[in-house]
């Protein structure tokens, strides 16, 4: 993938939505890295949706069912009723090409690369090896390895947050599983220790509520000025 093929294709939103199929996922990846301009935009994208789901936990206890689950699924915000205004105001946001004036995105052109850590041990050292020192209120990335097994086809992959808050991150195939992944979270101001779990369902159409829990992978997050 090219940088006018990102752009044109809108990876970024897809990417940060889970919405990308996993070839795709995968080019876009290995594309901002190499890409200053890329990664920039996926940095401020990933702000929008950390300060997104801030404002809406904020919002207070919902009084409906249906405020319930959007509650506990803050990607419901960016789904079929809302997806109009919200990618709308996502790709304002993102448009960083016309914000150039203002400090903070020029201060954002200057990265090079998304900050990366690595949880890919998770599963064999204690967690004290996983103390990662992150800015407020910025994003970076974690590399995980999916415990793969073959009685499950489909993976589900969501974010615990210290609160006790969960947000689906994304869904993988059996074939996608078996690779090395990349999320982009953002703690905003909330330090502590999250989880990525990972659950497997043994077919796609299965009821979600059904997937068994394969691996927590904890990490604690500081947060640094």
């Amino acid at each position: 993938m090219d940088h006018n093929e990102a752009l044109e294709s809108r990876a970024c939103e897809k990417y940060l939505l889970g919405e990308l199929p996993a070839a795709q996922r995968d080019a876009y990846e290995e594309h901002y890295f190499s890409c200053p301009e890329c990664a920039a935009q996926l940095r401020c994208a990933a702000e929008f949706l950390g300060a997104s789901r801030e404002i809406f936990s904020a919002a207070g206890p919902p009084r409906s069912a249906a405020e319930q689950a959007r509650a506990t699924n803050w990607f419901a915000w960016f789904r079929p009723a809302y997806a109009a205004a919200a990618l709308a105001a996502l790709l304002l946001l993102v448009g960083y090409q016309n914000l150039v004036t203002i400090p903070r995105y020029q201060r954002a052109l200057s990265s090079q690369i998304l900050p990366m850590h690595s949880l890919i041990t998770a599963g064999t050292l204690g967690d004290e090896s996983l103390n990662f020192s992150v800015p407020a209120n910025q994003p970076f990335g974690l590399f995980l390895d999916v415990p793969y097994d073959p009685a499950f086809s489909t993976y589900l992959l969501a974010l615990e947050s210290p609160s006790g808050a969960t947000t689906p991150l994304r869904s993988l195939d059996a074939a996608a599983a078996q690779k090395t992944q990349i999320v982009v979270i953002n703690p905003g101001r909330q330090a502590g220790t999250y989880a990525i779990v990972v659950s497997g369902l043994a077919t796609a159409a299965a009821d979600r509520a059904s997937a068994k829990e394969l691996a927590r992978l904890q990490f604690t997050v500081a947060l640094t000025r």
